[in-house]
């Protein structure tokens, strides 16, 4: 049998009053749940389309008194009384235009 003979996995015959999904009944096995609208309802033979609010998932800016630091801080570990470990970031420009960035791990020990 061709897909378009195929019978519809959910036929129903309903009769709604302008189209009120709250009158829907939902198929077995699904479950039509009604939310509450964030907009006001429309008068008769009206649709009222309600989009998501736009500036719900907006980035702000930061504030003015925020201060970005001009570059990573440095991370310094107390292994015992006389070693410690670090770890930073570096990146060096060569003559040529090539650029490394490189993490560097450093200990350091008393004596």
């Amino acid at each position: 049998m061709p897909a378009t003979d195929a019978e519809p996995p959910f036929a129903s015959e309903q009769t709604l009053s302008a189209f009120d999904l709250r009158q829907m009944r939902s198929p077995p096995g699904v479950d039509f749940s009604v939310v509450r609208p964030r907009c006001t309802g429309g008068g008769p033979g009206e649709i009222v389309v309600c989009a998501p609010d736009p500036d719900k998932e907006r980035i702000r800016p930061l504030p003015h008194e925020y201060e970005m630091p001009s570059a990573v801080p440095r991370l310094e570990m107390k292994l015992d009384e006389n070693t410690t470990a670090d770890v930073q970031l570096q990146s060096q420009a060569f003559p040529n235009g090539t650029v490394s960035n490189r993490l560097m791990v450093g200990v350091k020990r008393k004596f």
